[in-house]
């Protein structure tokens, strides 16, 4: 089991290159609009996860907001291919998961599967621009355990548990804890 620590703390808004990743049009349009209006000059939108996969491989994002519900490939199986695959553009890539009705399990397996964080839709800009701020604003630590790499959660006590989610490669349902 190794960590590896990535810094991610990025002072200006529009150097950020975002990928939005939703099957709704609308959504992708009133999202890309939040993100110009904070200042982001660089905004890809894709339609769904492999549709994100391709654009990655040409377009070096900085973040990825990703809807949870999409087809083929929804934003757990997206985000698990993007940490786990061996062509992965950047396993690193900060993923923010939309979820639209929240449940226990959808936020469990959105983290599991290796979503830094989750925002519940209806957004708006106020939430979206703390949200993204928020996940600049503090050191990312992932966990790489042969194929698969899981960004860990910060507590006010130091690094939390983790639970993978079923399906993981490597280890599903396995629990790994990090001492504080």
């Amino acid at each position: 089991m190794k960590e590896t620590i990535v810094s991610l703390i990025y002072v200006n808004m529009r150097e950020l290159k975002v990928l939005v990743v939703d099957g709704n049009g609308t959504v992708r349009q009133m999202l890309k609009r939040f993100l110009q209006e904070m200042r982001v000059e660089t905004v890809e939108l894709a339609e769904d996860g492999a549709d994100a996969i391709e654009k990655l491989q040409d377009f070096p994002a900085d973040l990825v907001l990703c809807d949870l519900h999409m087809l083929p490939l929804d934003g757990i199986e997206f985000t698990r291919l993007l940490r786990s695959a061996d062509d992965s553009p950047n396993p690193y890539l900060p993923v923010l998961i939309l979820i639209s009705d929240a449940t226990a399990a959808q936020l469990h397996n959105a983290l599991g599967a290796g979503a830094n964080d989750f925002m519940v839709k209806p957004i708006n800009i106020i939430s979206l621009r703390r949200k993204i701020q928020g996940l600049f604003a503090r050191p990312m630590v992932f966990l790489r355990d042969g194929r698969y790499l899981k960004p860990l959660r910060m507590t006010q006590s130091g690094l939390s548990e983790v639970r993978l989610a079923p399906g993981t490669p490597g280890a599903p349902g396995d629990t790994v804890a990090v001492a504080s």
